[in-house]
């Protein structure tokens, strides 16, 4: 999916980063599992997602000047550390993963946070402006395809560098990477349209690319 150079080894912040996030949404989905079959306080789960869950509508309230809650503003972010259940995790879990780590050898770890937050801030904006759903959005999918968004930048920045005769090829397997990636969402969107927030992965995707447009050197003007 990716054209890259061999890439430097997984250092052991790298680590440090990507599994002690993960470990914060499986501590978290594990407290809610165990609450929801009574071994813990039941309701956890709707009171978690009461307080640090994004809804729309209180994000059209908050833009069009009305009242709204206290955390509609930080809830774009807190989002992300929730989900809607053990399988909801684990896919979305399998995929931080693996992108993160190799974002984390690319980046480093103050791009992989600075990239996280502005990936799961531009998922809820997106969710916010283009859903109408009154139910809670959770999950780390909108970071999730947001590091997508800057793993394909930085691949297209190194495709262009590398330049020479074999770069036609590289940007056709580039398009055709994109082309593949759009349509597998289009097609998981209409088959999940009632449980899939797509259009928070648009978002995520869109933020990650222009954050790593932001932050990836351009080549010098000749």
């Amino acid at each position: 999916m990716f054209q890259f150079p061999t890439l430097p080894p997984v250092q052991p912040r790298h680590k440090q980063v990507a599994f002690g996030l993960t470990a914060i949404f499986v501590v978290i989905e594990v407290v809610f599992q165990l609450s929801d079959v009574g071994i813990l306080p039941q309701g956890l789960r709707w009171d978690a997602y009461t307080k640090f869950s994004f809804y729309a509508p209180w994000f059209e309230d908050m833009i069009a000047g009305r009242r709204a809650p206290s955390q509609a503003m930080w809830n774009m972010l807190t989002y992300a550390f929730l989900h809607g259940s053990m399988t909801h995790l684990l896919m979305n879990c399998g995929a931080f993963l693996g992108l993160g780590l190799v974002t984390l050898r690319i980046f480093g770890t103050r791009l992989f946070m600075l990239f996280f937050v502005v990936t799961a801030v531009g998922g809820a904006l997106a969710f916010g402006l283009m859903s109408n759903s009154e139910m809670p959005m959770v999950g780390v999918s909108g970071v999730v395809f947001g590091l997508i968004g800057v793993l394909k930048y930085a691949e297209l920045a190194f495709i262009r560098h590398q330049g020479g005769r074999y770069q036609p090829v590289a940007i056709r397997k580039y398009v055709t990477s994109l082309a593949i990636l759009a349509a597998v969402n289009v097609a998981i969107a209409w088959l999940l349209k009632d449980i899939m927030a797509w259009q928070t992965h648009l978002g995520g995707f869109v933020a990650g690319w222009i954050a790593a447009w932001l932050v990836v050197p351009k080549p010098a003007k000749t």
